[in-house]
């Protein structure tokens, strides 16, 4: 059975891994990923359209604050309809959903083996603290990666513009783009913040650990040499 002290740190970052998890989860279904408005000019008017995107749907609604035209009410669309199929833009739309849900997998893997390690003492060196590190690690890297090309596809990619582009049926000239990243993006760091505290836990474990073998083996070594010099 593990010690008290064990326990009671692993179910700590045990704690913090099952964090990580629901703001992975959280951030997977939720749509508030980036709020979008694209200026907009035609022949006879000029206005704005608004996008909120997420990761499965987004909202599209079209203003016009100067000349003729009308209010388009809000819709509501499936991103993977809309991206053409074989744009480097849905390519990536792709692969930031299938770096989430690896990182979930990583995640809820690194939360069993802190769990494990709260209850016993695994004989296998990758159930023990360096498979916490390494599941752990991969998460982190996984969710940083998944925010970067998110980023990436918005900014240097034109993500809201292409969609404009597909949903407005008009000939108006798109313009520029304003973007504002919302909760379902950020959230992604408090994940990160969970697994770096889930690190700090077992390597404080395992510094208190050291710290304690080393104190014990000192009175034996003490004791030796007085032998020898008497």
């Amino acid at each position: 059975m593990p010690s008290k002290q064990k326990t009671l740190l692993f179910f700590a970052g045990f704690v913090s891994s099952i964090g990580s998890f629901a703001i992975i989860c959280t951030s997977l279904a939720t749509q508030e990923w980036v709020s979008s408005k694209v200026q907009f000019t035609g022949r006879n008017n000029s206005g704005y359209a608004e996008l909120t995107l997420g990761l499965f749907k987004m909202s599209f609604s079209k203003t016009i604050t100067q000349g003729e035209g009308l209010f388009t009410q809000k819709t509501v669309h499936e991103v993977f309809q809309i991206l053409k199929d074989t744009s480097s833009i849905k390519i990536i739309h792709i692969l930031i959903i299938l770096l989430l849900v690896l990182s979930l997998i990583s995640s809820f893997l690194g939360s069993s083996t802190t769990c494990l390690n709260s209850v016993s003492n695994p004989y296998l060196t990758l159930l023990g603290p360096l498979g916490v590190y390494i599941w752990t690690a991969i998460n982190g890297s996984l969710v940083l990666l998944g925010m970067i090309l998110f980023a990436v596809n918005i900014e240097a990619y034109t993500l809201p513009k292409e969609i404009a582009g597909t949903l407005d049926s008009t000939t108006d000239v798109l313009g520029s783009t304003q973007n504002t990243y919302g909760y379902s993006f950020w959230i992604l760091l408090l994940s990160l913040f969970f697994n770096a505290a889930t690190i700090g836990i077992i390597f404080y474990y395992q510094h208190v650990r050291y710290s304690k073998k080393i104190e014990n083996e000192r009175p034996m070594e003490t004791a030796s040499r007085d032998v020898i010099l008497f």
